[in-house]
């Protein structure tokens, strides 16, 4: 582009503006600048047309908006129902397990039955005390062999044995 187009179009050129500062202080646009100057651009007016939406993608966009807009409301009023049953059931169940809680002194079935089922076990132990020691004795039998009878004591004398305490010495037992 030559200098003549350059100068007799100046609606296409864009001159350069200085760049902000990390300081705001006013900008200053540039003079127009000598023929030879390079900085400044030569554009051409681009032709800004409106962007057209497809009526059928848009029309699509609401369907599906609608239709995930009534599925959360159902999903939220199936939660508050659920939720609704839920409190609705524990009210019916509280005062029933607050009458046979264990803490009202009274034992549960399952209870009475582990109790029974060990006096049972303790009765039969009893009653066959005697089987049971008769099968026990040859197993302590066993355990009960004679030690060999200890050698005479000798008639020499012990070493007295060392009383000093062993280890660290404490301060107290140094001035002693």
């Amino acid at each position: 582009m030559s200098t003549e187009q350059s100068e007799s179009a100046p609606s296409a050129v864009t001159e350069t503006k200085a760049a902000p500062s990390a300081v705001t202080a006013p900008q200053v646009e540039t003079k127009a600048a000598p023929a030879g100057d390079t900085t400044r651009k030569a554009t051409t007016p681009a032709a800004t047309t409106q962007h057209v939406k497809n009526p059928k993608h848009v029309a699509a966009g609401k369907m599906v908006a609608e239709r995930s807009r009534l599925a959360r409301e159902e999903q939220k009023k199936a939660a508050e129902a659920y939720y609704a049953e839920k409190q609705a059931e524990a009210a019916r169940v509280a005062p029933d397990t607050k009458e046979k809680s264990p803490n009202s002194g009274g034992l549960s079935a399952n209870q009475w039955i582990a109790i029974g089922g060990v006096g049972v076990f303790l009765l039969g132990i009893y009653y066959k005390r005697e089987e049971l020691m008769a099968m026990a004795k040859p197993v302590f039998d066993k355990f009960k062999t004679p030690k060999p009878a200890p050698e005479p004591a000798s008639v020499e004398p012990k070493p007295a044995l060392d009383t000093r305490p062993r280890g660290l010495k404490n301060d107290l037992n140094v001035c002693a």
